[in-house]
């Protein structure tokens, strides 16, 4: 018995301990790795790299662009040829005399006694300072050679990694207008989305993992070219992989595809080192020194937009069609395409490139504005009926060392984190209210109701009330996409003279459904089934294991549901209504 105590002692003490130093850690430390730069797969580049590589590419790219007067940190070999005043800015083996480790190093800790000053040199964004992990990382790559590749045990042929698909933040060291309209489109949106996860995981699950990557293809191409599977937790996913449908997933499609269900060729290579397909004929990346591009008529075509905007499933069910009714419209009969209605100024109405904004579609660092035609430009918000259902702190944008510390508890954050976080907030809710603005609008822009009712009635009459959904769009059906997952409906309540509820449709249960066959409280009796409802979503009509058939949201050719069954010692299987019957009425 008192060895029985003192063994309670001795794991009360560990786990007292265990709380204490838990408690005495920072906040960085208590929380998982922030999302790998690359995956676990073997790949031959030295280790920290990758992530060195990234944070240039993102935060000083900007600035530091090859032709530019400052130093051109583009490139491995760039950065490592570059000097300033005669010395190299990195110093293979000594991250102190390095000039870039001393213009990127800072107090990030906010700490009273730190040699380091309280701002780094650059980059001169607050927001995009460098984390403690960004640091050391920087730090480990430098006294450990400064290298791009491991030495290798043997010459072997390197695996695609996330490194060679550059990141949309990329993109915005020179498309700053295009990547900010894209970062709150539900394009970017698209692997985020905790609906989508839950709708995957729930489909891979009941068809026992068959579906593979038949979702999770088409919102995130990158991902999965990278191997991600279709059940991967998006807490697992690179960031390259979260950036969901990203600017190469669009601009480096070399030739045209048709309805293959979101199996996208995207043409890996660095920035600089692959081609970028646009919809302008007369490319000047070659005058302003930027990427290789070149104009192709197929990005300009609602076909391409078919990519992923028409799902087959894997058992033949049409489970998206926007691309096929777009091509049986009177909008397709007039010429009128996707582009026209979905990336013009005003969402929702087709306007013509010609009729489009004047503007630049590049601000190169170190080229004159005047080398830069004027071009009719699109606009990257594709609004559609979706939104996002994350908190400001994670949506639209997100700071890097957000992935490093619990930024819940506020007391914890530095002076820093503090000032970044509020206006991170501040950023992603007026993206978000932009967002919310331009979605309106292009369902504004798509029907309109017309309601026909007598002005007044006399008490115990009946009154007739007609409701019309007139659609004022003629390149789809209204609604479109997945119309399974999406619920359009009309809402009506009736009131009396003094306010009080005589009539309603479209109204909700306790659980915010509909009171159709989707909602609990109906199918338990507990509210009335509503059968004036107009509800135009679209659902899917399954077999149970009774043979009967059930409407569905989830894309499954059959519906389990439990029943009570017996087994006789002859073997035969029984149904609980055949048991009962044998047991209670003597029949068989």
């Amino acid at each position: 018995m008192d060895r029985c105590c003192r063994q309670l002692d001795v794991i009360s003490l560990a786990l007292w301990l265990c709380v204490w130093f838990a408690g005495h850690l920072e906040p960085s430390q208590l929380l998982a790795a922030p999302p790998h730069t690359l995956a676990s797969a073997d790949h031959p580049f030295d280790p920290d790299w990758p992530d060195v590589y990234l944070m240039l590419q993102q935060k000083c790219l900007v600035c530091h662009f090859q032709g530019t007067e400052r130093v051109d940190l583009s490139t491995y070999m760039a950065t490592l040829a570059a000097r300033i005043d005669g010395d190299p800015i990195v110093v293979p083996g000594d991250a102190a005399k390095s000039a870039l480790f001393d213009n990127l190093i800072w107090n990030v800790n906010a700490r009273a006694n730190s040699p380091h000053p309280d701002h780094p040199m650059m980059p001169p964004d607050q927001s995009e300072w460098l984390t403690a992990g960004q640091l050391e990382a920087v730090r480990r790559w430098i006294n450990r050679g400064a290298l791009e590749y491991r030495l290798p045990d043997q010459c072997d042929v390197r695996p695609l990694t996330e490194i060679d698909f550059p990141s949309a933040k990329q993109c915005a060291s020179c498309h700053p207008k295009q990547y900010e309209q894209w970062s709150r489109s539900m394009h970017a949106y698209a692997q985020h989305s905790p609906i989508f996860e839950a709708f995957n995981l729930t489909l891979i699950e009941r068809t026992g993992g068959t579906i593979g990557t038949f979702c999770s293809r088409c919102h995130t191409p990158v991902g999965t070219i990278l191997g991600e599977n279709g059940s991967r937790r998006n807490v697992n996913r690179s960031r390259i992989s979260m950036e969901g449908v990203t600017c190469i997933v669009c601009h480096r499609q070399s030739r045209p595809q048709y309805k293959d269900n979101g199996r996208i060729p995207v043409q890996p290579g660095g920035m600089f080192d692959q081609c970028a397909y646009g919809p302008f004929d007369d490319s000047v990346s070659q005058e302003s020194g930027s990427h290789p591009s070149i104009g192709t008529p197929y990005i300009r075509t609602s076909q391409f937009c078919g990519n992923c905007h028409d799902v087959t499933s894997p058992t033949g069910v049409r489970l998206e069609e926007a691309f096929s009714e777009w091509k049986n419209s009177p909008a397709a009969a007039d010429g009128i395409r996707c582009h026209d209605c979905h990336m013009g100024p005003v969402q929702g109405i087709a306007i013509a490139e010609h009729q489009r904004p004047l503007a630049r579609a590049a601000k190169v660092p170190g080229v004159d504005d005047s080398r830069i035609p004027l071009r009719h430009l699109s606009d990257h918000s594709f609004a559609g009926p979706d939104y996002s259902l994350l908190p400001d702190t994670e949506f639209p944008y997100k700071l890097d060392w957000m992935y490093e510390t619990d930024y819940r508890d506020v007391r914890r954050l530095t002076p820093h984190q503090q000032k970044t976080l509020i206006d991170l907030r501040r950023k992603n809710r007026a993206a978000l209210e932009i967002s919310t603005v331009k979605r309106h609008e292009v369902l504004r822009n798509g029907a309109r109701l017309a309601v026909r009712h007598p002005k007044n009635t006399k008490m115990g009459r009946r009154v007739f009330v007609t409701v019309n959904v007139i659609s004022t769009v003629s390149g789809h059906n209204y609604p479109t996409g997945f119309t399974a997952e999406r619920q359009l409906w009309v809402a009506i309540e009736v009131r009396g003279p003094t306010g009080r509820l005589v009539f309603a449709s479209g109204d909700f249960d306790d659980n915010a459904d509909l009171r159709d066959d989707h909602s609990y409280q109906v199918v338990s009796h507990q509210l009335p089934h509503d059968r004036h409802l107009l509800n135009f979503q679209n659902k899917f009509t399954a077999l149970t294991n009774k043979g009967t058939e059930r409407s569905v949201v989830i894309s499954v050719n059959r519906h389990l549901q439990p029943v009570v069954s017996a087994y006789f010692p002859t073997g035969v299987f029984l149904s609980e209504e055949l048991f009962y019957m044998l047991t209670h009425e003597g029949t068989a």
